[in-house]
């Protein structure tokens, strides 16, 4: 079973530097763990070259979840915007039961049921725009919907791309990746064990491991941004 911390694109780079840390080490495993031999070394670096590739495709898919991070502001910017509509409909004695269901829909992230009942209400609440701007609604506040929806509806089905394509790729490398992560799981748990009361323990603390891959990448990519 995977670990909860580790995303499947993390194994190459997790793999790599366990590599290195047992093939540097493995003297000291072979005393506790004979079968742990260059062999081994070789097979786990197979099983991680097994997943690099999918790995890789899926890294990208993950850098293009910035959608869903653009998605779900959008989403709670509407959802401010709703609050005060509902004041607005309050006062001027109108319904809000169907804006208060869509506030909830937005902040379960169910996009797709918050844009329909959105696209619903408009025309309703566009009919009582006098009426409601007779009130404290700021004149022009509901064109400010619309022109939002279509590219609300954009953003959600290309999140909805981007899962199902991850979700496919997973599905069809199941077992590369089961059989990766049982080599990662081995070498850091018994790593962990022989270097226990030692700094090297570090080497094979996954947590450890990710914080600092992940703070290198970032970095990497920061020098990237800054180049162009």
């Amino acid at each position: 079973m995977a670990n909860a911390t580790l995303n499947y694109e993390d194994y190459p780079a997790i793999g790599d530097v366990l590599i290195a840390s047992f093939t540097r080490d493995q003297p000291e495993f072979v005393v506790y763990y004979k079968t742990m031999d260059a062999a081994y070394i070789a097979e786990f670096a197979n099983a991680i070259n097994a997943v690099r590739e999918t790995a890789s495709v899926l890294a990208k898919t993950e850098e293009r979840k910035g959608v869903t991070r653009q998605l779900y502001n959008l989403a709670d910017e509407i959802n401010r915007k709703l609050l005060f509509l509902i004041d607005y409909s309050e006062d001027s004695g109108l319904e809000t039961a169907t804006l208060s269901a869509i506030r909830t829909k937005l902040t379960k992230r169910n996009i797709e049921g918050a844009i329909k009942d959105l696209r619903n209400i408009l025309p309703y609440l566009q009919s009582k725009q006098s009426q409601l701007e007779e009130g404290d609604m700021p004149d022009g506040f509901l064109d400010y919907f619309p022109p939002l929806l279509p590219q609300m509806e954009a953003w959600n089905a290309e999140q909805i791309s981007i899962l199902s394509t991850r979700k496919a790729l997973v599905e069809a490398n199941a077992a590369l990746f089961e059989n990766a992560y049982s080599y990662i799981s081995k070498i850091s748990n018994r790593g962990k064990k022989i270097f226990k009361k030692t700094i090297r323990k570090d080497d094979y603390t996954i947590s450890k491991l990710l914080t600092k891959i992940r703070t290198e990448a970032k970095a990497r990519k920061n020098i990237k941004s800054e180049d162009q």
